[in-house]
C-alpha cells in the first residue's frame, strides 16, 4: 500500500479505504466519485503508484460507474464472467477481478459514487463483508453530506457577505450621489465612496467634451478630468485632458462602451506600451464607461494600490458605481444648464447703468451657488431730464424662475413710474403698491427707493429715500466713515397692504461719498444675527473706501460672500464725484 499522492486525495476518505482493506481483507479499496469523463479517487488504498498519485482514471477503467448508473450496489465475484464488466479495461490494464461497490450519496441524497473493495483474484463475498461495506459506505456518505452542507453554507455565507457589501456600496452611492449638484460634487463623492467602500487608492471621472487641437483649427472630442477640490491625485492632474479614442484606456473604455480591467500596471503597459506610466501610482486599475440612455458621458477610473484581481462580484459592484455616477453626472449637467438659463434670464432682466455727469455708478449681481436659488434680486437706475437720479434695489420673495419673472414685471413697473411720474420716493412706492393690487400682480418684495436730487447750488447733493422692509443703505464718507441709513423703523414691504403709509428720509451727500444699496444675501447668514453681517459690511467698506467704485464693489463682495453664495446678491454703489 502506497502513500496518498497530491491529486484529489483526502486523508479522511483515505482512512475509509484503509478500513475497507482491513475489514474485508482485500488488496485495494477506493472512495470513488464519478464525474463527467472520469472517476476521481477521493480516498484510496493499494492503488498502483501512478493512480495513487493522480487519483483519477478514465471511465473506461471504472467499475464504479455502474453503481451510479444503476443506482444500487454492484457485487461481482469475477468481472471476467460479468456481461457488464468483461470488456472493462481495468481488467486487462489493472488486473482487477473481483469487485464489491456500495453506493455513497452527497448532501442532496444523490448517488455520486461508491465505496468499493477490489481484488486481483475471484472473491466469494460473504454477507458479513457486504454488511461491513454497507456500514462504512453509510459513514462515508454522512461525511460527504456534511462537507456538502458546509460547502453550501460557506457559499451562502460568501453570497450573503457579497450581497451585504454590494448593498452597503449601493446605499453609500445612493446617499452620497443623491445630494450632489455640481460635477465637482459628483467627482468628490465618487472618490470618497470608492476609497471607503471598494478599497481604492484613487478614483476619478473624465467627462466627454469637444476641444481643439493645439496644432489645428479643427475641433475634436476629448476627455477632461473633473478635479475634486481636495484631490491629491497628481497623475490625474497631469493627464487632465486625454484624447477620446482608444490610444489610452480611459478613451478606449468610452469609445468601445465596455470596461477595461487590469489586475496590475504591467498588464496595462502590455496593451498600451506607448504610454508613460513611470509616474503613475497604484497597480490594479479599472476603467468603466459612464453611459446613460445610450449616451457615453465619459469614463470613471478606479486605482488600487496593489495587484487586485477583480471577482465577478467586484465587477457587478463597479458597474453599479458607474451607473449611479452616470446618472449623477447627467443630473449635474442638467442642473448646470438650468442654472445657466436662469442666470441668462436674470441678467437679461437687469439694466445697463446710465451715464451720469456727477455720479459714478457700479452694480453687481451674483447668483446663489444653489441651483434653484436664482430669482428675485434686482437693481435699477433711472436718470431724469431734471438731473435727478432714481436708485432702486429690491428683492422679490421667492428663489426660483417664477420669482425672476415677477421681479422683471415689478422692476419694469417701478421703472416706468420713476420716469413718468416724478415724486417723492415714498409716493412712488405707494403707487407701485396700488398698481400691484389693481393689476393683480401676486408679488411681495422688499426694496429701497432713493433719489439723488438735482444740483441745487450747494457742494453736495440731497439724498431722499424710503425703505420698504429692506436692509438699510450704507453711506461711506470720504475718510472711510460708515453710517447705516436706518433712522426709524422700515416701512412694510410692498405687495402686502396697498394703502399703507410710507415715509421719506433725507441726508446730504458730501462730494466723495459713496452710497451702497444691496440685498440681504450680502449680509444675512443662517444661524447668526443680521447685525453681525452689517458689521462685516461696514468693516469691509472702511477698508476699501478709497478704491474706485468698481474695485470697491468687487473687494467688498470678495470679503463678504466669496465664491459660494447661499442667496442671490444684488449690489449698487453710487459715488458722488468730488
Amino acid at each position: 500500500m502506497t502513500e496518498a499522492g497530491t491529486g484529489h486525495g483526502d486523508p479522511s476518505f483515505d482512512r475509509y479505504a484503509r478500513m475497507v482493506c482491513r475489514a474485508l481483507g482485500v488488496s485495494t479499496a477506493t472512495v470513488t466519485i464519478i464525474e463527467p469523463g472520469r472517476a476521481v479517487f477521493r480516498g484510496a488504498c493499494g492503488l498502483p503508484d501512478d493512480l495513487q498519485l493522480d487519483r483519477e482514471s478514465p471511465l473506461s477503467h471504472s467499475f464504479c460507474k455502474h453503481v451510479v448508473a444503476e443506482q444500487g450496489p454492484l457485487i461481482v465475484r469475477d468481472a471476467r464472467e460479468d456481461d457488464r464488466l468483461r470488456d472493462n479495461l481495468a481488467i486487462s490494464d489493472l488486473g482487477l477481478i473481483s469487485y464489491a461497490g456500495w453506493p455513497i450519496t452527497d448532501h442532496t441524497g444523490v448517488i455520486v459514487g461508491s465505496l468499493c473493495a477490489v481484488d486481483g483474484e475471484p472473491q466469494d463475498w460473504t454477507d458479513d463483508q457486504i454488511e461491513m461495506l454497507e456500514d462504512l459506505a453509510a459513514a462515508c456518505s454522512a461525511e460527504l453530506s456534511e462537507r456538502g452542507l458546509r460547502s453550501l453554507a460557506a457559499v451562502g455565507e460568501r453570497a450573503a457577505k457579497d450581497l451585504t457589501h454590494r448593498s452597503r456600496v449601493l446605499l453609500a452611492l445612493s446617499e452620497g450621489l443623491s445630494a450632489t449638484r455640481t460635477m465637482s460634487d459628483v467627482a468628490q463623492a465618487v472618490e470618497l465612496i470608492a476609497v471607503e467602500q471598494l478599497g481604492c487608492l484613487h478614483a476619478g471621472i473624465w467627462l466627454r467634451s469637444t476641444g481643439q487641437a493645439a496644432d489645428t483649427d479643427h475641433a475634436h472630442e476629448i476627455l477632461t478630468f473633473v478635479a475634486p477640490p481636495t484631490t491629491t491625485w497628481t497623475s490625474a492632474l497631469r493627464n487632465a485632458v486625454l484624447p477620446y479614442d482608444d490610444t489610452n484606456p480611459l478613451g478606449g473604455a468610452a469609445v468601445h462602451g465596455r470596461a477595461e480591467y487590469f489586475s496590475n500596471k504591467a498588464t496595462q503597459n502590455a496593451l498600451y506600451p506607448h504610454l508613460d506610466t513611470s509616474r503613475q501610482v497604484g497597480e490594479a486599475r479599472s476603467f468603466q464607461p459612464l453611459i446613460t440612455r445610450g449616451a457615453v458621458l465619459g469614463t470613471i477610473a478606479l486605482i488600487w494600490d496593489d495587484p487586485h484581481p477583480l471577482t465577478e462580484e467586484d465587477r457587478i459592484t463597479i458597474e453599479a458605481l458607474a451607473s449611479y455616477s452616470a446618472q449623477a453626472v447627467q443630473r449635474a449637467d442638467l442642473l448646470q444648464e438650468r442654472l445657466d438659463a436662469l442666470v441668462t434670464l436674470q441678467s437679461a432682466l437687469l439694466p445697463a447703468l446710465p451715464e451720469s455727469e456727477c455720479l459714478e455708478l457700479a452694480a453687481r449681481y451674483r447668483p446663489a451657488a444653489s441651483r434653484d436659488q436664482v430669482g428675485g434680486d434686482w437693481y435699477d437706475v433711472v436718470v431724469l431730464p431734471s438731473g435727478a437720479t432714481n436708485l432702486m434695489v429690491g428683492d422679490v420673495v421667492g428663489h426660483d424662475i417664477a420669482a425672476a419673472a415677477v421681479m422683471g414685471e415689478l422692476r419694469t413697473m417701478l421703472r416706468t413710474i420713476a420716469w413718468a411720474l416724478w415724486d417723492r420716493p415714498a409716493v412712488q412706492v405707494q403707487r407701485l403698491d396700488r398698481a400691484l393690487e389693481d393689476l393683480e400682480v401676486d408679488a411681495m418684495a422688499t426694496l429701497v427707493y432713493a433719489v439723488v436730487e438735482a444740483r441745487d447750488g450747494s457742494d453736495g447733493r440731497t439724498l431722499r429715500w424710503t425703505n420698504a422692509g429692506h436692509p438699510p443703505p450704507l453711506l461711506v464718507g470720504v475718510g472711510g466713515t460708515t453710517t447705516f441709513l436706518d433712522d426709524g423703523v422700515p416701512d412694510l414691504m410692498v405687495g402686502v397692504q396697498p394703502d399703507t403709509e410710507r415715509s421719506d428720509q433725507t441726508i446730504l451727500l458730501a462730494p466723495g461719498a459713496t452710497l451702497l444699496l444691496y440685498t440681504d444675501g450680502l449680509v444675512e447668514r443662517r444661524g447668526e444675527d443680521i447685525t453681525d453681517g452689517l458689521d462685516r459690511l461696514a468693516d469691509a467698506a472702511r477698508r476699501y473706501h478709497d478704491l474706485g467704485v468698481d474695485d470697491f464693489l468687487d473687494a467688498v463682495l470678495g470679503d463678504l460672500v466669496g465664491r459660494e453664495l447661499a442667496d442671490d446678491v444684488a449690489v449698487l454703489a453710487v459715488h458722488l464725484r468730488a
